[in-house]
């Protein structure tokens, strides 16, 4: 870890790296925060170490996703990608949970998308939180990279800032298979103050809502990011979302 890096970041990076990561690739989400150039790395490295972990990281990052499901048995995810100047592309992901040698849960395969929307990803020894929100997240990081030619580690740095710093979260409840469940809804628009914005005004207004409940296998009912209309009341320009398949599916629940 950086020297920069404050006390909190260490707890959220030894968390993750206990109960998900296992790969250079996930660890970096967590563990530089201050190691590429630009203000931004100079805001992280003024926040004092002791500044305590946000309700959306804990949430997030930290919680026992995994906690209530065992292996064997396959998470599957639906993919649905919707924009104004394109066709409605869908596609799917999966997390395949098995009992480790011991007995306790979980080794996990994950199969992420396809074509150039994949991401790949070593194997888990071991996992308690969901990576699934790790690979939304990358997925994300990639395509902006892709969209805008800018730097994947400016990209994943202002995620974490902004889930530190700006995100919201608030209770609600879902339908799933059949039952109200309660749930928590974290939201953030992460490069609204971003430094760089004017390189890549038009994606700067992505938002993203992911939505999590401990009565759903996995613990993570759904992630989205959206990119607003021009003006209030317009269409959503960009829309993209990754929803858990429900075995008995209601009403489905918007973030």
């Amino acid at each position: 870890m950086s020297a920069r890096a404050g006390g909190r970041d260490y707890a959220i990076a030894s968390a993750l790296v206990r109960a998900t990561l296992s790969c250079a690739l996930l660890a970096s989400w967590h563990l530089a925060l201050a190691d590429a150039p630009g203000p931004a790395s100079r805001a992280v490295a003024s926040q004092p170490a002791d500044q305590p972990i946000s309700a959306a990281e804990q949430l997030l990052f930290m919680h026992p996703h995994l906690a209530a499901t065992h292996g064997p048995r396959t998470l599957a995810y639906a993919y649905v990608a919707e924009a104004a100047s394109s066709a409605r592309a869908t596609d799917r992901a999966t997390l395949a949970l098995q009992a480790r040698g011991d007995g306790t849960c979980c080794a996990l395969h994950g199969d992420y998308l396809s074509g150039p929307m994949a991401v790949h990803l070593p194997d888990l020894d071991t996992a308690s939180s969901n990576p699934i929100l790790l690979y939304f997240l990358e997925g994300e990081v990639r395509l902006m990279e892709r969209t805008t030619h800018g730097q994947s580690a400016h990209f994943r740095r202002q995620i974490r800032q902004s889930l530190a710093t700006t995100a919201t979260v608030r209770d609600t409840t879902l339908n799933w298979n059949g039952n109200t469940v309660a749930a928590h809804v974290v939201q953030v628009a992460p490069f609204l103050d971003d430094p760089y914005r004017a390189r890549f005004e038009r994606e700067a207004a992505t938002e993203y809502a992911f939505v999590l409940s401990d009565a759903v296998p996995g613990g993570v009912v759904a992630m989205s990011a959206t990119l607003p209309g021009a003006r209030a009341g317009d269409p959503p320009l960009a829309w993209r979302s990754l929803t858990l398949e429900d075995p008995a599916p209601a009403a489905p629940a918007k973030p």
